[in-house]
């Protein structure tokens, strides 16, 4: 078993509310666990250590704890080194995704690629790819949260 960087996820999603609270009082709350079926049924266990092919969702939660909304949240989760996310488990939907933590588009993530005939197509980005995801919250109210919530994989190989 390997620990995760999910103490390091939480680092980054705390950073990435920074700028928001300099306005407001957004506070972020960021838990790992680790999915596991149980005699058919799905069971969450603490998840600061997991072996390859095990999932881990990441839930965040973003709490105004201010009397006053705030606009224009965004909220960002890394997806941590050796660990790639899992289609279709972000929530709330729409996500974007990023490759490389600067330009996001929405998942899933498409590039244009030249053929072996030579004409640009356009291909899937391989999840095992996407860096962060990121979602438009857009205001939250006074005293109200919003979650945002993903499952990662743990990679067989660390790329």
């Amino acid at each position: 078993m390997r620990n995760l960087g999910y103490k390091s996820a939480l680092v980054f999603a705390l950073a990435m509310i920074s700028a928001v609270s300099l306005w407001s009082d957004v506070k972020v709350v960021l838990t790992a666990s680790k999915i596991v079926q149980v005699n058919g049924n799905e069971q969450k266990q603490p998840g600061d250590k997991a072996k390859p092919g095990e999932v881990i969702e990441y839930v965040a939660d973003y709490k105004n704890t201010d009397k006053r909304p705030v606009k224009d949240v965004q909220a960002k989760l890394p997806v941590p080194n050796g660990m790639e996310y899992l289609p279709d488990t972000a929530n709330p939907v729409p996500v974007m995704a990023s490759t490389d933590d600067v330009h996001y588009a929405p998942v899933p993530l498409k590039r244009k690629v030249k053929g072996t005939d030579g004409q640009m197509k356009e291909e899937l980005v391989p999840y095992s790819e996407y860096k962060s995801l990121r979602w438009d919250l857009g205001v939250i109210g006074p005293e109200e949260m919003k979650q945002v919530k993903a499952r990662m994989k743990v990679r067989t190989q660390s790329k």
